[in-house]
């Protein structure tokens, strides 16, 4: 195991996939809730639960660690 399991460019690579992600996915969250307040309920609810679905990718979904 003296090898990392992933080159350390494509591991940075994947990691900013990763944190692109997130912060995209808790910006569609912020706009869904903007959305309920001066939209409606139905589509500020249905942007929120859209942008919650990226809150569920995990590292090891992009090979980012050994387990």
């Amino acid at each position: 195991m003296s090898q990392p399991p992933l080159p350390v460019e494509e591991a940075k690579k994947r990691y900013l996939r990763y944190l692109a992600v997130r912060l995209t996915g808790l910006a569609v969250m912020a706009a869904g809730v903007w959305m309920v307040r001066n939209i409606g309920q139905a589509p500020g609810l249905a942007v929120v639960l859209l942008g919650g679905c990226s809150l569920f990718v995990r590292p090891k979904h992009l090979g980012l660690t050994r387990k």
